[in-house]
């Protein structure tokens, strides 16, 4: 799984250098940036209602997610399945500010989030993550691709 996240982040490598430096935002890259946002809020609340039908959209069909808190590469099978699972049910979770980079039909989100609750795994309740999310355009709709998240610390149950 190292090896596929190793090939997938040196194939995004070759293609931002095949592009060279990237223009100046234009209106259709500043319309794909509110599209990818919109998407990202999207994907939290699907989670946290657990639609299964969305994710099914959302998520292309080769996704590769990784994940601090279990340790664990999915594919979109076992994405979905734990998203919609009772037993791993997020109670909420909180976007921070985000920034898209669009380059052609591939694009990568980062930003921050933070979570509330989740499955039993969990030792602490309240997590805050950093995220790289990258998105392919096909028949004219984003697709998530890839997803990384890394804990960057824990919220007080004051918060």
């Amino acid at each position: 799984m190292k090896q596929r996240l190793l090939i997938l982040a040196s194939s995004l490598v070759v293609i931002l250098s095949a592009h060279g430096q990237a223009p100046a935002v234009g209106a259709s890259d500043e319309q794909a940036t509110q599209e990818l946002i919109q998407l990202e809020r999207g994907w939290v609340a699907a989670s946290v209602k657990r639609d299964r039908p969305w994710l099914e959209r959302f998520f292309a069909d080769e996704v590769v997610t990784t994940h601090p808190t279990s340790g664990t590469v999915k594919d979109k099978a076992r994405e979905i399945a734990d998203t919609v699972d009772p037993k791993m049910a997020t109670d909420s979770i909180e976007l921070g500010e985000m920034h898209a980079r669009v380059i052609g039909d591939v694009a990568v989100v980062t930003g921050t989030s933070s979570e509330t609750g989740g499955g039993g795994h969990l030792i602490d309740r309240h997590r805050v993550y950093l995220f790289t999310d990258t998105f392919l355009r096909r028949d004219g709709r984003w697709q998530l691709i890839a997803s990384h998240s890394s804990r960057t610390g824990a919220r007080s149950s004051a918060e």
